[in-house]
């Protein structure tokens, strides 16, 4: 089974609902229409031009295939217009993320692993496919990255690029492989948003200092 078709859809959903997330993040920190389609190609697309600078894979993804940008353009226009409507759609857009996670991450899985990446390069190359958008894009509108906190987001795609791996090296046909890990990348994101799942903090207590008095 070919999953090609069945990646670029969800590819395609998920940069829709990153467009439309970093379209509304746009507008509410007051930029103008063109800001608001640049900003949502970075958070769309970005993560997969950096990938793809790195790897040396040419041509970039997006300049072979214009429906990115057209779908981008479009979502943004949309963005601006019901701008009221689409800022209370928080859970829909939550959901549009996490399929973008899941999607971009496979994508970046395979996308290093055909060029011969070691594991970890492979591991790496999904996590900047699926977050390093996301991070330009609040650092541009002066936001801290929203992946950097505390969330369960780049952990996530780490933990699906090790069940790639595994899956890949126990020659699991290439297909199960693919949406297996974007069911896990998309359950693992979703459980942990609906159980408010958070990094622990590793900072030691400080010290409270002893009382001169006291002895």
């Amino acid at each position: 089974m070919n999953t090609d078709i069945v990646i670029y859809i969800l590819d395609l959903i998920g940069c829709a609902g990153c467009a439309a997330a970093a379209s509304v993040l746009a507008k509410r920190v007051g930029f103008d229409f063109t800001g608001a389609v640049m900003i949502g190609a970075i958070g769309a697309i970005g993560g997969g031009t950096v990938r793809d600078l790195l790897i040396n894979r040419h041509p970039i993804f997006w300049l072979k295939d214009l429906n990115y940008l057209c779908l981008i353009t479009a979502v943004a226009l949309l963005v601006q217009i019901f701008y009221h409507a689409v800022e209370r759609l928080d859970k829909p857009l939550r959901w549009f993320d996490a399929v973008g996670l899941a999607a971009f991450s496979v994508i970046g899985f395979q996308a290093a692993l055909s060029k011969g990446f070691s594991a970890p390069i492979v591991v790496l190359m999904g996590v900047i496919t699926a977050v390093m958008g996301g991070i330009i894009r609040d650092i541009i509108c002066r936001q801290l990255p929203l992946v950097l906190r505390q969330e369960i987001y780049i952990v996530a795609a780490i933990s699906g690029g090790i069940w790639f791996l595994l899956l890949q090296k126990i020659n699991i046909s290439l297909w199960i492989n693919h949406l297996s890990t974007m069911l896990f990348i998309f359950s693992f994101r979703m459980f942990s948003v609906y159980q408010r799942w958070n990094l622990p903090s590793i900072t030691l207590p400080a010290k409270t200092p002893q009382d001169p008095n006291k002895n």
